[in-house]
């Protein structure tokens, strides 16, 4: 998941069939030749130049078959947003991975039971028998299950994978659809070598498409990396931010090249790019979640400007404490939760802050310290909203 700022709602939205190549292929995990057969051989054919673009300039690998394309987007700095949302706890990551095994060496239509894959995990997973008496490891699994049939890399033949969930004994039959191989990177070694997350994400910067081909300019790639799959490169990657500055125009042209939707900008302590177009997993998307931070977003810049708060003049950071960011949030709810839909309007303050405070920091726009204060960074405040009424008296943000 990317996360770029989206102007959609500042321009006339373009028809996806005028996305650039490289939008598309950021825009979606993969693309399957029968979901949209134009699309994949369109990606598939991938002019040279955008090709060089994403070896020389993004170090990522671009994977073709006979029914699915994919770019292998990995980020420049982890953030908690680009996991697997759907998943609540961290033995939903595990058994992912042993689904994955038991489907390597499935081909494609094969079928194969829900009973098979409990067999698997059970005989399979580390340290501990898993026991499936126990409902929420069923749970569990009907999650991972349920993400694996989402991405299209298993099929329900019979049954319903829901029963499960209070019946142990309860049976699905699925089949493979064949591309679940390539859901995984392959990495420069095994992973069994690695000590830390910090390793594997260093590894990618020492290959340039996947393991062959040595990568010349690491600062290059990290910069380019940080623009284009994460949407951002802020101070605390001072060496990326300084390459940014200094390659301004170039990277600028090449951008304009390979991905005209994005408009680049660079600040003092970071740059990032904005997408003029309908876009998936963007900031803001339509959600009253997102209206709330925008609505903050301006209450903060507005007390910026009267002097009621200031910047820390080294990295445009604001420092606020909880509890003021909590007041303005109340200020916020009070004025403006009557264009919100039901939901929202009946959640508590002490709701709408939990989850306010939550996306804000999921998303990177901030940080909550041990002393009761929350870091503010400066991306944050340039994308505010408000509501105005429009011809027909409804309100939009």
């Amino acid at each position: 998941m990317s996360l770029l700022i989206n102007n959609k709602n500042l321009c006339e939205r373009r028809k996806s069939e005028n996305m650039s190549n490289l939008l598309k292929l950021l825009e979606n995990f993969w693309i399957l030749k029968e979901e949209d057969s134009e699309t994949f051989y369109q990606l598939k054919n991938l002019d040279k130049e955008t090709r060089e673009f994403i070896v020389k300039n993004l170090g990522l690998k671009f994977i073709t078959t006979s029914n699915m394309v994919k770019l292998e987007k990995v980020p420049l700095v982890p953030k908690e947003y680009m996991g697997v949302l759907d998943f609540e706890q961290p033995r939903d990551y595990a058994f992912l991975c042993l689904v994955l095994a038991f489907l390597e060496d499935k081909g494609v239509e094969e079928q194969f039971l829900l009973s098979n894959i409990t067999e698997y995990i059970r005989m399979n997973f580390p340290d501990e028998e898993i026991d499936w008496t126990l409902y929420s490891n069923r749970r569990s699994l009907i999650r991972v299950l349920k993400f694996c049939e989402k991405m299209r890399m298993i099929r329900i033949d019979d049954g319903n994978q829901e029963e499960f969930a209070e019946n142990s004994e309860a049976e699905v039959l699925y089949e493979s659809t064949g591309i679940s191989r390539y859901f995984m990177r392959v990495f420069p070694k095994s992973i069994t070598e690695y000590s830390s997350w910090q390793e594997i994400l260093n590894s990618e910067f020492e290959f340039a498409n996947g393991i062959s081909q040595p990568i010349s300019d690491i600062k290059r790639i990290k910069a380019y990396r940080g623009l284009v799959v994460d949407g951002s490169v802020s101070f605390e990657n001072e060496d990326e931010l300084l390459y940014i500055k200094r390659q301004k125009v170039n990277i600028t042209a090449e951008l304009e090249k390979h991905l005209p939707e994005a408009s680049f900008h660079i600040f003092k302590s970071f740059a990032f790019l904005a997408i003029n177009e309908s876009y998936k997993n963007t900031y803001p998307d339509d959600s009253n979640l997102c209206d709330i931070l925008l609505l903050v977003s301006s209450q903060l810049l507005s007390k910026i400007e009267k002097g009621e708060y200031s910047l820390n003049p080294a990295n445009e950071t604001l420092e606020i404490h909880i509890n003021a960011l909590k007041s303005i949030l109340e200020d916020v709810q009070k004025q403006y939760k009557n264009f919100w839909n039901k939901e929202w309007r009946e959640k508590s303050l002490d709701k709408v802050f939990d989850e306010f405070l939550k996306f804000l920091c999921e998303l990177g726009f901030a940080k909550l310290q041990e002393d009761g204060f929350v870091v503010i960074y400066p991306i944050y405040l340039k994308v505010v909203g408000e509501y105005q009424a429009s011809d027909e008296a409804e309100e939009s943000i």
